[in-house]
């Protein structure tokens, strides 16, 4: 696993105990999907507003990864950036940022396909939550975990968030979900896109590697597709699904 590989930085210099693969279930139960990447083409929802406000957290993403700062401070520095000379941001705002992020390739065909079988399926995402929660209603997706921006009672972001998914312990929300839903995580398949989902895909029993933007991913991957089209996660999950279908 080599972490110089990573398109931008690599939190394996930070953290360097990984959760222990569980042995394969027969059958799959749950699918999660990591979303920056993966359900959407865009690869970073927060680097879409940084896009759109002319601003840049190269900085803090390093500062974040090299354990300087924690997730909870790194969104109260990329909100304030975004809030510079005084300006006033609502949620509505980024509602209407996001309305230019389109589904991947493929995105509705394959979930559409995987909810024909009797398995749930859950977005698992270090991303804002104003784009899972759009995300989810479109592809009718039941479970979603990302990570929250805090309003006050007008809808102004106040600069603080809630995290809900550690962007470097992905498997710790997995754990959650598996006790919650009293699942094994061998009968978890998750699909994922970079090094942070890693762990993703080391605590569930089949991880993909979709369109891996980071080479050291890829050993990590049961299975990695390069081409562009969700409907291949579908193909290769079909096997280890419910013979029983909805």
């Amino acid at each position: 696993m080599d972490s110089s590989s990573c398109h931008r930085y690599c939190y394996l210099n930070t953290r360097k105990r990984l959760p222990t693969k569980p042995e394969r279930n027969s059958q799959i139960k749950l699918v999660l999907f990591d979303m920056d990447g993966v359900l959407v083409d865009s690869i970073s929802s927060w680097r879409h507003v940084h896009t759109h406000f002319s601003t840049n957290n190269d900085h803090a993403v390093k500062a974040y990864v090299q354990g300087k700062i924690t997730d909870n401070e790194f969104i109260r520095h990329d909100v304030n950036q975004w809030k510079q000379d005084g300006q006033h941001i609502f949620k509505k705002e980024l509602q209407s940022i996001f309305s230019t992020i389109t589904l991947m390739n493929g995105a509705q065909t394959c979930i559409q396909q995987l909810q024909k079988y009797d398995v749930q399926i859950g977005i698992v995402s270090a991303g804002i939550d104003v784009l899972a929660n759009k995300v989810a209603t479109i592809l009718n997706i039941p479970l979603v975990y990302a990570n929250e921006l805090e309003t006050d009672l007008n809808g102004q972001l106040t600069g603080e968030g809630k995290v809900h998914v550690p962007l470097m312990q992905k498997d710790a929300v997995v754990e959650q979900i598996a006790y919650q839903l009293h699942l094994h995580q061998g009968e978890i398949a998750a699909v994922g896109n970079s090094c942070f989902d890693i762990p993703l895909l080391r605590s569930v029993g089949f991880g993909i590697a979709f369109q891996p933007d980071d080479d050291c991913i890829i050993s990590e991957a049961d299975e990695v597709i390069y081409k562009k089209d969700l409907t291949e996660v579908f193909n290769h999950l079909q096997p280890f699904l419910s013979k029983k279908m909805k």
